[in-house]
């Protein structure tokens, strides 16, 4: 009797990084593809919504389409400011993300699924895995200052990036044979030399989120760095979420994802 051979489980880990996080949908599409199969699935704030939104329905290109359709609205709700923690109240935030997830659960997801957010006290990573997949993604994409901390189980939780920018080490938990890591964090970021007072708090805090995303996908196999260095230079806070600069945003992810091609085929073969 032949003893039967089976393919290595594969994780993908999706990282933080804001309206950079467009480069997610082009990386799955040329995933799928390439029947590339995705295992295992986690994400951090704008990572995990298209976590997620993937793990629910095994298709991309219906968030973009989401996106685009409800941006009007989206903005709307965003200026409904709480003061409370944030300019942001969570109750609107979470409406918002609702309009992309519905009121689905982790249960419904069709691959594991798990979302990262910091827990504000201890500041440790917390690990949603159970519950409405809106409030984990809420509760991973709340930026401080900007939305107000979420509670739930007697915490409060902010931005996953502050202790898991890219989270690998709970797919290989989870039981992954090696992981695929999508960091948003490029090394080219950090060009401009003349600096304001703002911009030196800016650049402060993306190398912080540059060094921790770097330790974050030690243990990937693959890492797909897309480099959306230019947009961050050079386009404005308000035109962060049209629709061409999402488009540029997937075309750099399906780029960078097409040139790790040939890697991550080795992954099925060894």
């Amino acid at each position: 009797m032949k003893n039967k051979v089976t393919r290595k489980k594969i994780g993908l880990a999706l990282g933080s990084g804001g309206f950079r996080g467009f480069a997610h949908i082009g990386v799955i599409q040329v995933l799928l593809e390439n029947n590339i199969p995705i295992d295992y699935i986690s994400g951090t704030s704008i990572g995990a919504l298209a976590a997620a939104y993937y793990a629910l329905h095994g298709e991309i290109d219906g968030l973009k389409d989401k996106v685009l359709e409800g941006k009007r609205g989206m903005v709307l709700g965003l200026s409904d400011f709480g003061f409370r923690g944030g300019l942001v109240s969570s109750k609107k935030y979470e409406k918002i993300i609702e309009t992309l997830l519905s009121r689905h659960t982790f249960e419904e997801a069709n691959i594991p699924l798990r979302i990262i957010a910091t827990d504000l006290s201890s500041g440790e990573p917390f690990v949603f895995k159970q519950g409405k997949l809106s409030l984990a993604v809420r509760a991973s994409s709340s930026v401080p200052l900007v939305f107000e901390p979420v509670k739930h189980q007697g915490r409060r939780f902010v931005d996953g990036a502050l202790s898991s920018p890219v989270p690998v080490d709970i797919l290989k938990d989870l039981g992954a044979d090696e992981v695929i890591a999508v960091n948003l964090y490029h090394k080219k970021e950090f060009i401009e030399k003349r600096f304001t007072f703002t911009k030196v708090a800016l650049r402060s805090t993306r190398i912080t989120l540059y060094n921790l995303s770097q330790h974050a996908v030690q243990k990937a196999k693959v890492i797909i760095n897309p480099d959306t260095s230019y947009y961050l230079q050079n386009t404005s806070i308000k035109k962060y979420f049209s629709k061409d600069i999402m488009e540029q945003m997937i075309k750099i992810g399906r780029k960078e994802t097409e040139k790790n091609l040939p890697e991550i085929k080795k992954l099925l073969n060894q």
